[in-house]
């Protein structure tokens, strides 16, 4: 018998500032993945973004101005725009909602799309979605295409140091036990079921509402059915131009080179996600033919140009470019020394307080 089974309904909520160079083929991949709404805030996009998520507005793109970085009393962007989605109407009439960047790209092994996850996991409320390091590939200059197709280098499986390798972000049910968006995880009034990257229920991680990582020694990536592709560096030139934006959830913390070696792993190729790209270029050339895309995709390009020029006629600029391209690529740590690091940090964070 067919299956008859609706289709849910899923809402992605972003941050974005100075994403214009990059959006398209990210809706585009959330598009092809069975994505149906985008609820996309702006802070202060000097590369004309705005105009290119007005411009996506008929493939379920829906911006939400949001005016000066900080809002009223200092509140940082993503928790600002956090609050408001919860709320809004593409979340409070979604099945499933999910928080991410777009420098990060769902893959997925088996699914081929979010239902089909979802499809896999029967019962569950939450779906970790973890983190897998994307490096620079050793580009210098920025190049031609999708992120995910120039960047296909990542960190080792199951890295144990630095910890943020092992972070997770969350799919999870809009009428489950959710009081609200959080960043990596959402706050929650009782233990959900949640499920892990390969569909085993995980009753630690749900009992845990803080716990934002996902660590196993010896992983196996082939039983993975989800990774969260975290293509935090790109390229060298395309970083430099980053720094300028700032950080969403930190605005006082640098993007500089401690930034740039936490998340160049380039260690093994990655592959997990190129059974999606054809699709995604598919969905990515009909965005481009609406009307006012390809203008402001083009548009953002030029600013994007225009700003690494700015910033390599300064020499601190020139400067880091080059410490960029000595520090070529981080190397994981065993993973048990990799182990003794993470309990060194935490006993001195702890003598701290």
């Amino acid at each position: 018998m067919p299956d008859t089974r609706p289709t849910p309904r899923i809402t992605v909520v972003t941050c974005l500032r100075d994403e214009g160079s990059f959006l398209v083929d990210w809706v585009a991949h959330l598009r092809a993945l069975g994505v149906d709404r985008v609820l996309a805030y702006t802070n202060d996009c000097r590369d004309g973004t705005e105009a290119l998520v007005e411009a996506l507005a008929p493939e379920g793109v829906i911006h939400c101005p949001q005016g000066d970085i900080l809002g009223d009393g200092g509140a940082k962007p993503q928790w600002r725009a956090m609050a408001d989605a919860w709320d809004h109407p593409a979340c409070a009439e979604a099945d499933w909602l999910l928080h991410i960047d777009p420098d990060e790209y769902i893959a997925l092994n088996g699914p081929t799309d979010l239902p089909g996850l979802i499809d896999a996991m029967p019962g569950a409320e939450a779906i970790a979605l973890p983190w897998r390091l994307f490096g620079c590939a050793g580009r210098l200059e920025a190049g031609d295409g999708s992120t995910p197709v120039r960047f296909d280098r990542a960190a080792p499986p199951g890295m144990a140091f630095p910890a943020l390798g092992s972070f997770i972000k969350t799919l999870f049910r809009r009428d489950g036990p959710f009081a609200g968006f959080g960043i990596h995880r959402p706050q929650q009034s009782r233990p959900p079921v949640f499920c892990d990257d390969t569909g085993r229920r995980d009753d630690d991680l749900a009992a845990d509402g803080k716990r934002i990582l996902l660590w196993r020694g010896g992983i196996v990536v082939e039983d993975r059915l989800v990774q969260l592709n975290h293509y935090s560096t790109r390229s060298i030139h395309e970083f430099l131009v980053k720094r300028g934006r700032g950080l969403p959830n930190h605005v006082g913390k640098a993007i500089d080179l401690e930034y740039w070696v936490e998340r160049n792993f380039n260690e093994t190729r990655c592959a997990m996600i190129k059974p999606q790209l054809p699709v995604l270029a598919q969905v990515a050339a009909r965005l481009r033919a609406l009307p006012g895309v390809a203008g402001a995709e083009g548009a953002a390009r030029d600013w994007h140009r225009a700003a690494l020029s700015q910033v390599l006629a300064t020499p601190e600029g020139a400067k880091l470019c080059g410490r960029l391209v000595l520090a070529a690529g981080s190397r994981a740590p065993e993973a048990g020394l990799g182990r003794m690091l993470l309990a060194q940090y935490a006993a001195a964070q702890k003598a701290r307080s």
